[in-house]
């Protein structure tokens, strides 16, 4: 987090995430209610709660209870994906919704497990890493390791997961179930 042009985990989640809220609020259903925590290891890091209810999010330094996911990130992967640093992207910190959708619906609520993603970057140099445990459960855990380029397409809706992982795209380490689970829950 050398250039102090950069934006820092706080100014994303104390102001960007409540504009970028508010912007997608005035073209956009309400999003359901949620609590998403992020957990921001190391130099500049902190924890977050973002508390979405009735169709409102308030910002609140620290942990939340009960939160739907909880996301685990380095504060660096986290400045890289904000400043779009090495093929990083804001998507990867706060995924987009889907056209039309209010967010975390019922299929979602539902997720019991630790998703772990190792993003291999273009550039080289260590991968991207989060992770994202859904209703504070441990397992069953899957690591799911791409490049970020794919994941992004994945998330954007351009590249299928099955293909990713049939073509060899995508390697996948643990419960597939689970893994099958976030899929179907996140894409519809």
């Amino acid at each position: 987090m050398a250039d102090a042009n950069q934006i820092t985990p706080a100014q994303f989640f104390e102001e960007m995430v409540p504009a970028g809220f508010e912007a997608d609020a005035a073209t956009n259903p309400p999003q359901d209610d949620a609590t998403i925590q992020y957990v921001v290891t190391g130099q500049g890091g902190g924890e977050w709660a973002l508390q979405i209810a009735g169709g409102k999010l308030n910002v609140i330094r620290g942990k939340a209870e009960n939160p739907l996911v909880t996301y685990t990130v380095s504060a660096q992967d986290l400045v890289d994906a904000v400043n779009g640093v090495n093929g990083a992207a804001p998507t990867l910190i706060i995924p987009p919704r889907r056209q039309g959708r209010p967010g975390a619906g019922s299929a979602v609520k539902a997720l019991r497990g630790t998703m772990a993603l190792n993003l291999s970057r273009p550039q080289g140099g260590d991968p991207f890493k989060i992770e994202m445990c859904f209703n504070g459960a441990a397992t069953p855990r899957t690591t799911m390791t791409m490049a970020i380029a794919d994941y992004v397409a994945m998330g954007e809706g351009k590249l299928n997961g099955q293909e990713a992982f049939m073509t060899g795209k995508m390697r996948v380490e643990g419960d597939m179930g689970f893994l099958m689970q976030v899929g179907m829950a996140t894409a519809s």
